[in-house]
């Protein structure tokens, strides 16, 4: 009887232990903690987020460089944030931004590495993630070719399949035929919108154009010592949206597809629809494992706002779901978009997510919009 009161008193301490302590160090402290909070502060002594330790920079950029996990970085404070992924084969911008950040963006990559800038990643076609592709591209360096004016053996340079010429040979006196200037690397959906292949007048620049492009699912590539997966979503803000996957450094450049300051956008004359960006945020919660308490984890890098975990997508996603099942039972019952938008199903979400550029009214109208052109019996998220 005795040791079984001993077992459970011991029980009773272990359990009570984080508690107490917490409490203890509050008391310490002087911390005025309401009791409710107690627990909560004595369950987990977890170390502070890598991005809480900030690269430092020179002021006169205007942005933050934060740690995402191992050697992936994203740069916030811009109009758009930028992923830059660092190592021994060289650097990887993903979603450079808008031309104001070109060369904002080269020299933070040459604070993070003395290596060459080598690919240029675009996840959709809006001109803010992809304005500065020219200029960081053309600072970069191809890692297919030699650097200009460096010779292979015995003096001669690679043709336009890296192959080693003598010099004179073909049609270009020995020079590269490959441009010298980093790749940009995006679906071909995305070059079709921007090159305009049918003859008409380009919709962009030459120089913004990517120049290795995929028409898979999947696109994978092994970079500065990790696999690099590059996951089309066919369907989310347009047809050429992707999503990019550090497998080691266990970070998702999610590009359009959360958004952690707005409701999502997407354009339905492009491909987009909600049932798209309803999928892209259900791969992200497939791929992302949190590390305790549903929280930490799996980074996840939005075109805008803070960095998340797979529980931030997971409400994010919830909150979507809820929005276009209102809006779809509206629509069920033969309500017209008024009516539904008296309803206000966005109502509780909009002092979050509504801004001027994409209010709550604008959302609701584009899902109605979207989901009434849906054949029958296609509006799942999956």
């Amino acid at each position: 009887m005795q040791y079984s009161r001993l077992k459970a008193a011991g029980a009773v301490a272990i359990a009570l232990g984080p508690l107490a302590f917490g409490v203890h160090m509050a008391a310490q402290s002087g911390a005025n903690i309401p009791l409710s909070d107690r627990l909560v502060g004595g369950r987990s002594f977890e170390q502070p987020q890598p991005s809480a330790y900030p690269i430092e920079v020179p002021a006169d950029l205007g942005v933050e460089v934060l740690p995402l996990l191992g050697n992936v970085y994203m740069v916030a404070g811009g109009p758009t944030n930028v992923v830059i992924q660092t190592g021994n084969d060289g650097v990887m911008v993903v979603d450079p931004g808008p031309a104001s950040m070109g060369e904002k963006v080269v020299r933070v990559a040459g604070i993070l590495s003395k290596k060459q800038i080598n690919y240029v990643v675009n996840t959709t076609s809006e001109k803010d993630v992809f304005g500065a592709n020219g200029i960081v591209s053309k600072a970069g360096q191809n890692p297919t070719v030699a650097p200009p004016n460096v010779a292979g053996p015995q003096g001669r340079q690679p043709d336009q399949f890296g192959i080693l010429q003598a010099p004179g040979a073909g049609g270009g006196g020995g020079q590269p035929q490959r441009q010298q200037s980093a790749i940009i690397l995006a679906h071909e959906n995305l070059l079709n919108r921007m090159a305009a292949p049918t003859g008409s007048t380009p919709a962009e620049d030459g120089d913004l154009w990517p120049t290795n492009t995929f028409f898979t699912a999947r696109k994978a590539m092994w970079f500065n010592d990790e696999a690099v997966e590059f996951i089309h979503e066919p369907a989310a803000r347009t047809d050429g949206d992707i999503m990019v996957w550090f497998r080691h450094n266990d970070v998702i450049a999610a590009g359009p597809i959360v958004d952690a300051m707005a409701y999502p956008m997407f354009d339905a004359k492009r491909g987009g629809s909600i049932k798209g960006l309803l999928k892209g945020m259900n791969d992200i919660i497939d791929i992302a494992v949190p590390k305790f308490n549903q929280q930490g984890g799996t980074r996840i890098a939005p075109l805008h706002g803070r960095i998340l975990n797979e529980a931030d997508v997971v409400e994010y996603r919830d909150m979507n779901t809820i929005i276009r099942d209102r809006i779809q039972l509206g629509i069920d019952k033969g309500l017209t978009l008024a009516q539904i938008k008296a309803q206000g199903p966005t109502a509780e979400y909009d002092p979050l997510y509504s801004t001027p550029k994409w209010t709550g009214e604008m959302y609701i109208e584009a899902i109605y919009n979207d989901l009434k052109s849906a054949p029958a019996g296609k509006t799942s998220s999956r």
